[in-house]
């Protein structure tokens, strides 16, 4: 069974794999072009995401892009972007895109309360908190990563290095920091269901 995606507002990016009940939620900067015309999160070949993820221990089966959009279901996992244009280069985004984009993201972090809200490097966690948390560059610099002190409503936000090939030195230490993630996850108590907003 696989979740109903909901449209990015931008044509042609990929649709944001959320739903009420989620226990994790991974935040990348933006879909690359490659993704993108895929179909599926992180599905270029040197992204280390879906390796990361399948030995983290967080499944419980090796996964890949193809499973992007079962694991809401499956394994309670979602994913978003801090933004929706698909470039080449996360820098190739304007500041008004990332401002825009945080301000999607907290809604929607606020609405679907995940337990664990991921960013996938630390630019993405800064570019977020400044816009949709107020918070100064100053209260941001040398954050380590891990769990942030941070609360979007009940969910937690923790932020560890990309998987993007471009960050290759850093492969190591994200994959020991998702380990990290999957016991804190497993301390946690069960999401709380969501009160239902259907209007009579």
């Amino acid at each position: 069974m696989s979740t109903t995606p909901i449209p990015c507002q931008y044509p042609g990016s990929l649709p944001h794999l959320l739903q009420p009940g989620l226990r994790l939620v991974f935040i990348g900067y933006n879909p690359a072009i490659y993704s993108a015309q895929a179909g599926h999160y992180y599905a270029r070949p040197g992204n280390r995401f879906w390796v990361h993820l399948s030995q983290s221990g967080i499944v419980e089966r090796p996964v890949g892009p193809q499973d992007d959009r079962l694991l809401p279901a499956e394994a309670g996992i979602g994913f978003t972007d801090l933004c929706c244009r698909p470039t080449i280069r996360a820098e190739h985004l304007t500041p008004a895109e990332i401002r825009a984009g945080a301000l999607r993201l907290h809604r929607e972090l606020l609405q679907y309360q995940p337990l664990v809200a991921c960013f996938s490097g630390r630019g993405i966690y800064q570019h977020y908190a400044r816009h949709a948390l107020g918070l100064a560059p100053s209260q941001l610099a040398r954050r380590p990563y891990g769990e942030q002190p941070e609360r979007i409503g009940q969910t937690r936000a923790w932020v560890i290095p990309s998987s993007s090939g471009l960050a290759a030195k850093w492969h190591p230490l994200r994959l020991e920091w998702l380990h990290r993630l999957r016991h804190a996850l497993e301390a946690l108590p069960p999401p709380s269901p969501l009160p239902d907003r259907t209007p009579p």
